[in-house]
């Protein structure tokens, strides 16, 4: 018994040795050729090796990624035929249940992700099931679409555009690292991009959008630096 188990591992080492020097692509590989060796030195019958290679060959693959892609793209198609109904019906339904129907959805999506978080780390936490990225995802589009509507419709911030640009990317990083969601990083970066254009560029360049201006470029490109280097 001792004399097999030490063939065995002798010959498994053996194949991680050539999976590691053939860089062969699949990890699978590696367990096929090692059954091979088995094979090989009739320890293995042919009807087994047969039936192995066959499992791997029909394995099951992962839906995770493809589920995961789904619901991302579930949520912006649900953000995006919101937005699209509201403009459709912006005669029939007021302003104001508008506002509301955006503050409830924005509302009840922190709600619910506040209440379900795990307690805060500095270092990675996990979501604490399979919906709560998209549901905080989904109330973050929501809260974008709520200030621009508001910025839209009431003017909220004047000629403020700076600040209507600044709330939000506040409480977007403050969403990505209480909540721990990429995602939303990605939206709070792009929303500092914005604020930083928007305050280094004059209002007559805006107007005109003319955004050959030699500031403008710099400073895109100096932020692209300090991002970088953040990273």
């Amino acid at each position: 018994m001792l004399g097999d188990y030490l063939f065995l591992m002798h010959n498994y080492f053996k194949c991680c040795k050539l999976y590691i020097t053939s860089n062969i692509p699949y990890f699978r590989m590696m367990d096929i050729i090692f059954f091979e060796q088995l094979h090989a030195a009739d320890k293995l019958s042919a009807e087994s090796l047969t039936n192995i290679k066959k499992h791997e060959n029909e394995k099951l693959f992962s839906l995770h990624r493809e589920l995961k892609t789904i619901l991302y793209l579930g949520v912006l198609m649900l953000t995006t035929g919101l937005g699209i109904l509201l403009y459709k019906n912006i005669d029939t339904l007021t302003h104001q249940v508008i506002v509301i129907i955006l503050a409830v959805i924005t509302a009840g999506c922190f709600f619910y992700c506040s209440k379900q978080k795990l307690p805060f780390s500095p270092s990675k936490v996990e979501a604490p099931n399979s919906f709560f990225d998209y549901i905080l995802l989904l109330g973050c589009i929501c809260l974008i679409i709520l200030i621009g509507y508001l910025q839209f419709q009431y003017n909220l911030f004047g000629n403020r555009y700076g600040l209507a640009t600044f709330i939000p990317m506040v409480i977007l990083f403050f969403a990505t690292y209480y909540f721990d969601h990429l995602g939303i990083l990605a939206m709070a970066i792009t929303s500092l991009a914005a604020w930083v254009g928007i305050t280094i560029t004059p209002m007559e360049l805006l107007r005109d959008n003319n955004f050959n201006n030699e500031t403008i470029i710099y400073t895109a490109l100096l932020l692209g630096l300090l991002l970088m280097l953040a990273g």
